[in-house]
């Protein structure tokens, strides 16, 4: 597949910028709403950021993408590439959530399972890790596909700027000023619907086999990350996302003050 098809088929698809010669690249549950918003920022279209993912479905039917796509495949070494990363022990918990809230892959993990999965039946973050393993993750839904995109995979991207989500609001405005792009204030693209709220009464405990009752609830209430692991757990998405902790300079492993020690 050449490289003009292959931005056009990957998924995430990412978005060309032809004015800035940017390239977007990015992983669903790796703040996909907070990159879109700021590349919309950059390319002039700030009032995009009120609905993002429609205007993006919008954005990649225009003449003005197919263009700008065609532009990056003539000299993709004339672009800057700038991917967003996100710690993958945070991000297997924001997919299992989103699993879990949305529920996109109920039928796979029922018969994975091998027993009834539905809106009052759930699965917890050790079943959900479990399934994982039971497929590839490059060809798989993209809310829990691994983060190292297809392109990269492929092709030699010229210049690459990583921009973990975690630092964002430190080196994204560092990015801009050393790309000469407009400056932005960060923490605009910072609202997102996806985001869950902590739960004031929250125990410490581990939660690694707790299922949560959260389908089609909107905004659900979920303890911090951590409190999903054990040293099984922790094992088991240094495994599951290992070209992802490697390719980014993730530690695959968490601190036994962040691990829950059950």
């Amino acid at each position: 597949m050449d490289l003009q098809a292959l931005i056009v088929a990957a998924r995430p698809r990412p978005i060309v910028d032809s004015r800035n010669k940017l390239l977007l690249v990015w992983s669903a549950k790796s703040g996909c709403t907070f990159a879109v918003k700021w590349l919309f920022t950059q390319m002039g279209v700030p009032e995009a950021c009120a609905r993002p993912h429609k205007y993006r479905a919008e954005l990649y039917k225009s003449e003005q993408q197919k263009a700008a796509v065609t532009d990056f495949a003539k000299a993709p070494g004339s672009y800057r590439t700038v991917k967003f990363i996100r710690d993958p022990f945070k991000r297997a918990v924001s997919s299992y959530i989103h699993a879990a809230r949305i529920g996109y892959d109920d039928a796979a993990i029922s018969t994975f399972l091998g027993r009834e999965v539905d809106a009052t039946s759930r699965f917890s973050f050790r079943e959900f890790l479990r399934y994982l393993e039971s497929i590839d993750l490059t060809r798989c839904n993209i809310h829990h596909q691994s983060q190292a995109h297809a392109l990269e995979r492929r092709y030699m991207l010229a210049s690459m700027f990583l921009v973990n989500l975690d630092h964002s609001m430190q080196t994204l405005p560092e990015l801009e000023s050393y790309l000469g792009l407009e400056q932005s204030d960060p923490r605009r693209f910072r609202e997102s619907a996806h985001h869950t709220r902590r739960p004031q009464d929250a125990d410490g405990g581990f939660n690694g086999d707790k299922v949560f009752d959260i389908y089609n609830v909107a905004v659900a209430e979920m303890p911090e990350y951590h409190s999903f692991y054990d040293a099984e757990l922790t094992d088991s998405v240094a495994s599951l996302y290992a070209e992802d902790f490697v390719r980014y300079g993730f530690s695959p492993s968490l601190d036994d003050g962040r691990r829950n020690q059950a």
